[in-house]
């Protein structure tokens, strides 16, 4: 994963990841625009992905917010 795009699309788009992390549509598209991440989500992002046996890693999103900057 190189984008919080790619992450979003990987749990199936912006309502669908909306729905699992159970924040509004509009915050996920947000945090695309932004290409941002909150971190203090990063244990349940990678333990959705896990079930949903999608690639995602903790480096994936430390190397997703360095590259913000």
């Amino acid at each position: 994963m190189q984008s919080v795009s790619e992450i979003v699309h990987a749990f199936g788009g912006p309502t669908e990841f909306g729905r699992i992390f159970e924040v509004p549509y509009q915050t996920v598209q947000t945090w695309q625009r932004r290409g941002y991440l909150p971190a203090d989500r990063d244990v349940r992002f990678v333990e959705e992905a896990k079930k949903k046996r999608i690639s995602l890693s903790y480096e994936h999103l430390a190397k997703i917010r360095h590259a913000e900057k």
